[in-house]
C-alpha cells in the first residue's frame, strides 16, 4: 500500500508583510518621480537664467540703440534748425519772455507754431506768415508768455519740422 503524502499547507504571507511591500513599492516610485522633477526642475532654472541673461543683453542693446537714435535725432534737428529760414530770438519782456521769429529768406516764409507749455500742458498753435527779411514776435500780448523749458515746434512743408526749447537766459 502507498502511503498518504503529506504536502505542506502553503504559507500564508501576513498582511503586514504585504502592507509594507506596497508602501515600499509606492515610495520606491515618489522617490523616481521626485528625482525626476528635481532635475526637470534643474534644466527649468538653467533655461530661465539662460533667458534672463539674454534679456539683459537685450535691455542694454535697446538702451544703447536708444541713446544712438536720441542722439541722431539731435543731430538731424540741429541740421533742420540750421536749413530752416527762421531764426528765434529771445527777450525778456512784462512777466515772461518774448519771441521774435525771424525770416532770413528773402520771400515770405509762412511757418505753423505750436507751442507747448510741460509744466501745466497747455498748448497753443498759431500760422505765421513772416515778410522777407522781416520779424513777428509772439509773447504777452498775444496770449502766451514764455518761460524756460517750454517748446516751439515750427512747422512748415518744405523744410518740415523743427523743435525749440526756450532757454534758460535769453
Amino acid at each position: 500500500m502507498s502511503e498518504p503524502v503529506v504536502s505542506p499547507a502553503p504559507v500564508k504571507r501576513p498582511a503586514a508583510h504585504r502592507g509594507i511591500l506596497i508602501v515600499s513599492i509606492i515610495a520606491l516610485i515618489f522617490a523616481v518621480l521626485a528625482a525626476y522633477e528635481y532635475q526637470h526642475s534643474a534644466q527649468l532654472n538653467t533655461m530661465l537664467k539662460q533667458a534672463n541673461d539674454q534679456v539683459t543683453g537685450l535691455q542694454t542693446q535697446l538702451t544703447t540703440v536708444s541713446g544712438q537714435l536720441a542722439a541722431a535725432t539731435t543731430k538731424i534737428n540741429e541740421l533742420k534748425q540750421h536749413n530752416m529760414p527762421v531764426t528765434l530770438i529771445f527777450r525778456r519782456a512784462g512777466n515772461g519772455l518774448v519771441t521774435i521769429f525771424r525770416n532770413n529768406a528773402p520771400t515770405t516764409f509762412d511757418v505753423s507754431v505750436l507751442l507747448i507749455n510741460p509744466v501745466n500742458h497747455h498748448s497753443r498753435e498759431a500760422s505765421l506768415s513772416i515778410p522777407p527779411n522781416g520779424t513777428q514776435s509772439i509773447g504777452e500780448m498775444e496770449g502766451w508768455v514764455f518761460e524756460p523749458g517750454q517748446h516751439i515746434q515750427l512747422t512748415n512743408t518744405q523744410f518740415g519740422t523743427v523743435d525749440y526749447v526756450v532757454p534758460e537766459q535769453p
